[in-house]
């Protein structure tokens, strides 16, 4: 077979003849010689093929492994010219990838592979370079929920959608590679890119099939050949067939990071390519950096062609070896019905429960085999191994086929059987031989992710479906045979996919046992206020509409939650005052997802880390858009209209991609998180701590320290800031005070639950005339930036905002008209002043509540800092305790409770159904507070971010930003300003209670209730440090 391999690809040319002289010449002169070297033994190689004779290029490991019946388990075989050093049986494998590690931890050069990649990437590349691609790989798709939960119920949204059209087949015969194929690459596409893509997305299906060519073409004895005579490789179309599909993978992959480059957001990740995208940024001055365009190319071309091809090769032959061995479906199904509920899918956390189950899936990895050779390592030094000399730069072939087809570790490896992983009383055993993924350095990076994949897909399809041989196909008629090429597929071949009859079992909700009493106080309580009352009387007229709509049975599962009550909903179970108290106490009863109606109005609500990240991070395009809520869009507005809701915070679609694509551009242009804006941070702090000084030690208000972080807002927004005493500056502080306290009042939500009875309310009223004051200020500085702009010279926001409208005065449909110009700037002026203000309030109360922990801050900062100097924003990494206790402070607070978003499109999401539009509530105080997450979460405990060493570490579950691609546009600037102010405050004063206060005495328990979680109103006395 070897030589008719050999032959035919000679027969293409009698040019071939006269190259091949000078090759053997080439070969006597430089292969031939004996090596000094005490190379393993293997057969004799001949002039020009070397032992191309005895080798079948079809299946290459087959040969090789007879050969080490010959030679023993480390012999030597020569490829043509090229030289390779063979390791059979897993102990041998294992001494050499695991105990000589260094040894053989290179990739070889194989000519393809180096054709392909240019050494960049991860699979292929070599020395440093590879060493940082790894690390940084497994970083970032840890990050993005590579073998973790998080990614989980990603997988499960894949296996619904492949389920759906199996289903579509109706038990009829069909062929299961490209759509298996489909479905296991859009888990990787979504942490790769953050996307998935449609079953019969054109362009999708174009990048599978040149995928599927490859991998087929790199395993066939043409591209073989090539790679033992590359000089000869004009004569090998199928090597050039590989070289042109990688070109077209390549042009689209280009295109995806050309989008991703656009819309890039250093703040909302996406995936593996905007990590990359920010790597390339950081070391965008390093003249060697290794972060190039072609390592971002191949990298990710590396893991999504090994993403793809493994796992769903894996599946397909775990689907055929079902319909040969019947029996043994059988079995895993009858598992699952002990294990799993009716219904349901399998989980994660069900596999230790499943061990037949587990048993099978790890049979079929090592029965499929379908790596056979591994990927080639190479010697970076000369190796003594096992009594031989293997020289520098030799080619190791790890042959994974004999490990796990090892009789000395495998009762019968010929043989396809589960029991390999079981005990004699049924129970699941790990076996050391079991290297699929192989080992040591150079094992694969996605072997977490794959291992949920196999179990997610393959126990989720065995739940649903018997699958079956079509008609007229007997089990026997089943080939196992391997086809040809890189992995090793199975035959083509048609399965019938049959309704288990596992029919879903609809769960009837159990309804709320609520008590009259309960109710009783909650409706006097609602009615006792006069306006209530006449609220009360009009609602009911509501109440048939609501009846004949609101609550029909829906079609689709919809998340739990309490039965709601006429009217009210879900009212009497809320405290509208500490609406994140009552969402928690609730999710303890109805789980992290559930429904709750605050009177007509219908809300999905997400509770935990896992959920409100998974949600707002791996369906961010799902969970985009904001809803509408009466009192912003009159805010924003004035008349209520949901179609013209402009600004940042509350507008969507494309209004709001270009206003905030706008805002964050403008503001890193001026300075944001850079050191252009802490230079004018350093500046403000030497005015705070000049007022501070001024109340020499006797007692001040909490508030007094909100000057300085809203003037730094206001020099991003105005360009320059306000003396504290200013009239402008001292108006707007009291407006924004006011306006914060109204948007926590409860009568407030009362309005935006019922906003047809707003004529009842007056809170709403009073209140939009506050912001109407702030918007006058605001035209005021439009109109001084107008008559005094210099386009050359853009100072502030405002400047900024009329630049851009001028560039787009003669444009038609431009979103840069005065209304959102005033709702962009009114947005930034609140949310800017009063989140980092009152955090900075947080922080003294929290020094002055535990001096100990001020004081251990105060000797961090006496040990880093130089006398005389202010600490840098840079210096945070050299001040861990400090750096915690600040992200503490913000954790504790649970500043910003929730701010609501809506479902742009349907949605289906851990296995409910969410229309459009429906309203969503992520509790970010939930994700803060999770037990999960943090070891005590409802005390104030600065080593939640420090190690055993006490390093500081980062949490994933730090999320008081928010998190996607609605995160707050202003964070960077937040955690500039909040270490700068407190640590310079802490260099200068120490922070107590005011006489007859004691540290007991402070309150932290209820905070103040505003649009924010305000601490209660609170003296401190600030006492310069020695």
């Amino acid at each position: 077979m070897a030589m008719q391999s050999l032959l035919q690809f000679v027969g293409s040319s009698s040019l071939l003849y006269l190259a091949a002289g000078l090759v053997a010449l080439l070969y006597f002169l430089t292969s031939s010689k004996k090596s000094v070297c005490n190379l393993p033994p293997g057969p004799r190689p001949l002039p020009l093929i070397g032992n191309l004779n005895v080798v079948d290029l079809k299946k290459p490991f087959q040969s090789l492994t007879e050969l080490s019946k010959v030679y023993g388990n480390v012999f030597t075989v020569y490829f043509g010219p090229r030289k390779a050093v063979v390791l059979s049986g897993y102990e041998t494998i294992k001494d050499a990838l695991l105990n000589h590690a260094e040894e053989f931890g290179e990739r070889a050069e194989i000519p393809i592979f180096r054709k392909m990649t240019q050494g960049n990437g991860i699979a292929f590349s070599h020395g440093e370079l590879w060493k940082t691609m790894r690390r940084f790989t497994l970083s970032t798709l840890r990050d993005f929920g590579m073998g973790k939960r998080t990614i989980e119920i990603r997988i499960l949204e894949e296996v619904n959608s492949l389920v759906k059209y199996f289903e579509s087949y109706h038990g009829k015969p069909f062929d299961t590679k490209m759509i298996l194929n489909n479905a296991v690459s859009n888990v990787i596409c979504s942490i790769l890119f953050g996307e998935r893509f449609e079953y019969d997305d054109p362009v999708f299906l174009t990048l599978l099939k040149l995928l599927n060519e490859n991998t087929k073409l790199l395993g066939s004895p043409m591209v073989l050949l090539y790679n033992f005579y590359p000089s000869l490789g004009f004569l090998s179309g199928a090597s050039r067939t590989v070289l042109q599909n990688i070109s077209e993978l390549n042009a689209f992959l280009q295109k995806l990071f050309q989008e991703h480059k656009e819309e890039f957001n250093e703040n909302n990740l996406t995936g593996f390519v905007d990590a990359f995208l920010m790597k390339q940024q950081q070391e965008s001055k390093k003249p060697h950096t290794m972060f190039s365009n072609g390592n971002l190319l191949f990298s990710t071309l590396d893991l999504f062609a090994a993403g793809t091809e493994t796992t769903s090769t894996t599946v397909r032959w775990g689907l055929l070896l079902m319909m040969k061995y019947p029996e043994i479906q059988r079995k895993i199904q009858e598992e699952m019905n002990q294990v799993i509920e009716l219904g349901e899918l399998p989980k994660l956390e069900d596999r230790k429960k499943m061990p037949y189950t587990d048993a099978v899936i790890h049979e079929i990895q090592r029965f499929a085999n379908i790596v056979p050779m591994g990927v080639s390592r190479s010697t970076p030094t000369d190796v003594n191994f096992q009594g031989y000399v293997i020289p520098k730069g030799t080619e190791i072939i790890p042959l994974l086929t004999s490990a796990l087809n090892d009789e000395l570790h495998w009762k019968t490896p010929d043989q396809f059987n589960p029991s390999h992983f079981l005990d004699a009383d049924g129970n699941f055993i790990r076996r050391e031989a079991f290297i699929p993924f192989s080992i040591g350095r150079r094992a694969c990076v996605g072997e977490g992710l794959a291992k949920m994949e196999l179990f997610l897909f393959f126990a989720g399809l065995l739940r649903k479906f018997v699958f079956q041989t079509p008609p007229g196909v007997e089990k026997s008629d089943l080939d196992l045979t391997a086809d040809v090429g890189f992995t090793l597929n199975p035959m083509p071949h048609l399965v019938c996919a049959v309704p288990s009859g596992l029919c879903c079992k609809q769960k009837e909700r159990l309804e709320e046992n609520i008590k009259r009493s309960q109710e009783m106080a909650f409706l006097i309580s609602f009615i006792s206020d006069p306006a209530l009352a006449c609220l009360l009387c009009a609602a009911v007229l509501l109440a048939v509409l609501y009846f004949s709509t609101g609550y029909k049975n829906s079609a689709f599962k919809f998340p739990p939650g309490p039965t709601p009550l006429p009217i009210i909903g879900n009212l009497h179970l809320v405290d509208l005052r500490r609406q994140d108290k009552s969402i928690m106490k609730l999710a303890e009863k109805y789980g992290p997802i559930f429904t709750l109606h605050f009177g007509f109005q219908k809300v999905v609500v997400l509770t935990g880390y896992e959920v409100v990240r998974e949600a707002l991070v791996n369906y961010t395009e799902e969970f985009v858009d904001r809803p509408s809520i009466p009192i912003f869009d009159q805010i924003q507005n004035g008349n209520g209209t949901r179609a013209m809701s402009r600004g940042l915070f509350f507008s969507i679609g494309e209004l709001w991609r270009t206003t905030r694509r706008f805002t964050v551009s403008s503001m890193r242009n001026l300075g944001m998180g850079r050191k252009m804006i802490e230079g004018r941070i350093f500046e403000e702090l030497h005015f705070l701590i000049e007022m501070i000084k001024s109340f020499k030690g006797e007692p001040f208000s909490l508030t007094s320290f909100n000057c300085a972080p809203i003037n730094i807002t206001f020099i991003m927004l105005f360009g320059d800031r306000f003396d504290y005493k200013d009239p402008t500056f001292l108006t707007l502080l009291r407006l924004i005070d006011e306006v914060m306290i109204l948007l926590g009042s409860p009568y407030l939500n009362y309005f935006n639950f019922y906003p047809f009875l707003g004529f009842l309310f007056k809170t709403h009223k009073i209140m939009l005339g506050k912001i109407e004051d702030v918007r006058v200020i605001l035209r005021q500085y439009m109109k001084a930036s107008r008559e005094d702009i210099n386009e050359n010279s853009v100072r502030s926001y405002i400047d900024a905002l009329i630049c851009k409208q001028q560039e787009e005065k003669n444009k038609k449909d431009s979103l840069f008209h005065d209304d959102n110009l005033i709702a962009s700037l009114l947005d930034l002026v609140m949310a800017g002043t009063e989140t980092i203000a009152t955090t900075l309030q947080w922080a003294i109360l929290l020094m002055m509540k535990y001096p100990e922990i001020q004081k251990k801050v105060q000797e961090e900062i006496g040990r880093t800092i130089q006398a005389g100097s202010w600490a840098t924003y840079e210096d945070r990494k050299n001040m861990p305790f400090t750096n915690a206790v600040l992200h503490e402070v913000q954790r504790f607070i649970t500043l910003l409770p929730h701010v609501p978003r809506c479902t742009a499109v349907d949605t289906h999401f851990r296995g409910y159904f969410l229309p459009k539009g429906i309203i969503v509530i992520p509790s970010l105080t939930s994700v803060l507070l999770d037990k999960t997450q943090w070891e005590t979460p409802h005390q104030f405990n600065p080593n939640h971010f420090l190690d055993a060493e006490g390093n500081f570490v980062k949490r994933e579950a730090f999320l008081p930003f928010s998190t996607g691609r609605r995160n707050c546009i202003g964070e960077s600037l937040a955690k500039m300003e909040l270490f700068v102010f407190f640590v310079g405050l802490l260099q200068t004063f120490t922070f107590q209670p005011q006489p007859g206060v004691s540290e007991a005495d402070l309150d932290l328990t209820v905070p103040q209730t505003t649009f924010t979680l305000r601490p209660q109103p609170q003296a401190t006395c600030a006492v310069l440090h020695e």
